[in-house]
């Protein structure tokens, strides 16, 4: 038989054993990639890589729905509906989200807009048109978990007429790496 170094010169540092095949267990691939890759995909079906969440609260004639991820892992894009229902009359509507909540995270489209926007007592406030009794206001919000994130974040979505505070639900989102 003959041997490859005979027909052409082997680079320097490579002999004969390092081209013959590979015989035995070393012949076929790891296992490993394809355990890890079942176990990661167990996680996720069980909702430990991620899980939405609704938060709710009423009081002062509203009612406050927030529904967004509860798990979320980071560099993530994910949406937040925030729902407030009308019991009685709103004048001015305002929603006021702590900026605790959103530190180390971009707002990409918010929809629909508020007619004003301002930042007060540690929250961004949102001001949109009144609310009637028996109506409902949908605010979807689109963000971006920011890489620097660890942990996650904490805050209070809160409701108000005008000045008045309403209701709030404190949110807790957290982060995985």
């Amino acid at each position: 038989m003959t041997k490859l170094a005979d027909v052409h010169p082997l680079p320097d540092g490579i002999d004969q054993a390092h081209v013959l095949p590979v015989a035995g267990w070393r012949r076929h691939a790891s296992p490993l990639g394809l355990v890890i890759f079942t176990i990661v995909l167990a996680l996720a079906l069980f909702g430990v890589m991620g899980r939405e969440r609704t938060w709710a609260a009423s009081g002062g004639g509203v009612g406050l729905h927030v529904h967004g991820p509860e798990v979320i892992r980071n560099g993530e894009f994910f949406e937040l509906r925030i729902t407030v229902r009308a019991d009685e009359p709103v004048d001015e509507l305002v929603i006021g989200v702590e900026e605790s909540l959103w530190e180390d995270v971009t707002v990409n489209t918010m929809i629909p807009a508020a007619a004003d926007e301002a930042s007060e007592n540690g929250e961004a406030r949102f001001t949109f048109a009144e609310l009637a009794a028996g109506d409902e206001l949908l605010l979807k919000i689109d963000l971006q978990v920011n890489p620097d994130i660890i942990a996650g974040n904490e805050g209070a979505v809160t409701v108000y007429d005008g000045d008045e505070e309403l209701t709030s639900a404190d949110l807790t989102i957290t982060v995985l790496p």
